[in-house]
């Protein structure tokens, strides 16, 4: 199987989730709506798809495995997207006194928290919401090892975790533009935290795999 063959079927699972996804969300949300909209829509989609292939031209899928991964991940981060409100963000900019809307929520603290730990006093331990943003970011410190091998020992754990802190921060921040969900500084901590239990989870069956294999750890 030739290389191009190869990387269009790693993106093709994610192809067909955003078209079934994409075309639902184009009735419900930009049928009607001004060009404005409609050209933001067009560039979230746009700019998530160049990402893609850049990454895919830029990887190798030497086993099944591999392609296996790299796509799964593509359909893992496109569902985290979906979840969170990308593809309504250039929406909301382009609503009228976004920002103001956005810093009004700060100062009234609407939906926004800044205090870290409050969730526990609103919540069980257990509850979905706590449990729910644990496990958003699990996968990608499961992820990012597999995808780059300098971050597979355990000396990669920094960077895995400012990773999953950047891109939790990037989430909420998300969701503070665009009044999808709540901002919350506890979410950042779960999702960061979730991540390292990823990576965590990642090392312990990488160890086993090696030790079965009768190589050094």
């Amino acid at each position: 199987m030739n290389s191009f063959l190869k990387k269009l079927l790693v993106i093709f699972p994610v192809l067909i989730l955003s078209f079934f996804f994409l075309r639902d969300l184009y009735q419900e949300e930009y049928a009607q709506a001004s060009f404005k909209r409609l050209a933001g829509f067009a560039l979230s989609v746009l700019l998530l798809y160049i990402w893609i292939i850049f990454v895919v031209a830029r990887k190798k899928q030497d086993t099944v495995f591999a392609g296996l991964v790299q796509s799964s991940f593509f359909v893992y981060v496109f569902m985290v997207l979906t979840l969170t409100g990308y593809f309504i963000l250039f929406k909301e900019v382009s609503s009228h006194e976004w920002w103001e809307k956005m810093q009004h929520r700060v100062q009234t603290k609407d939906n926004v928290n800044l205090r870290a730990f409050q969730m526990f006093r609103i919540y069980s331990t257990l509850d979905k919401q706590v449990v729910g943003n644990f496990i958003m970011l699990l996968p990608l410190g499961i992820y990012l090892p597999l995808l780059y091998k300098r971050l597979r020992r355990f000396s990669g754990f920094i960077a895995v975790l400012f990773i999953c802190l950047f891109v939790s921060i990037g989430i909420e921040l998300l969701q503070l533009i665009t009044s999808y969900r709540s901002a919350d500084i506890d979410d950042v901590i779960l999702n960061t935290l979730g991540g390292c239990f990823g990576f965590i989870i990642y090392q312990c069956i990488r160890a086993i795999a090696i030790r079965g294999s009768g190589e050094k750890v």
